[in-house]
């Protein structure tokens, strides 16, 4: 038995979003951060997208418990402590991007998909935006690491272990 259509959904929409606000992300790193910048806003909206898809996930969770499957202790403590990095990843990441993001003196706050004002957060006392800008950076990557391997792990239980696990997410 696999993961639910809901869980499912929720899993590939975030994988999605994850892939498309990376390349974004590089992309932004590479010159184009400009505060007037329509891939910043994609970046800020998606970013918002990701951390409210994080929480439904999560809360979703309630109903939709993991499927039950033979394996040893080993395996199960390895794919619960993945499980729970992607998820505190998959919220520290946009947090600290909202939390580092400062525009420029006088401008209004970017609008969300072009349309709603995203406040600006007050950021944390004596931590500079740059600072917290260079732990999203850092995150992102842990992150990146974590989904790598997470992939991987299914690609061994689906070529190697031959054990359905990839499938039920399929």
């Amino acid at each position: 038995m696999g993961w639910s259509l809901r869980a499912r959904l929720f899993h590939w929409v975030t994988v999605i979003a994850i892939t498309v606000q990376w390349i974004i992300g590089l992309s932004l790193l590479g010159g184009m951060a400009m505060a007037g910048n329509v891939w910043l806003t994609a970046h800020l909206s998606l970013g918002l997208v990701l951390l409210a898809l994080t929480l439904l996930r999560l809360g979703s969770r309630i109903f939709d418990h993991a499927p039950r499957r033979a394996r040893s202790p080993l395996a199960a403590v390895v794919a619960t402590l993945g499980h729970a990095g992607l998820y505190a990843l998959l919220l520290l990441v946009p947090l600290t991007g909202w939390l580092g993001y400062r525009p420029a003196p006088f401008m209004p706050p970017p609008l969300a998909f072009g349309l709603l004002p995203m406040p600006v957060l007050a950021g944390v006392e004596g931590v500079s935006s740059r600072t917290i800008l260079g732990l999203h950076a850092l995150l992102t990557w842990v992150l990146v690491a974590l989904v790598a391997l997470h992939g991987l792990a299914a690609l061994f239980h689906a070529v190697v272990l031959r054990d359905g696990v990839l499938g039920g997410m399929l």
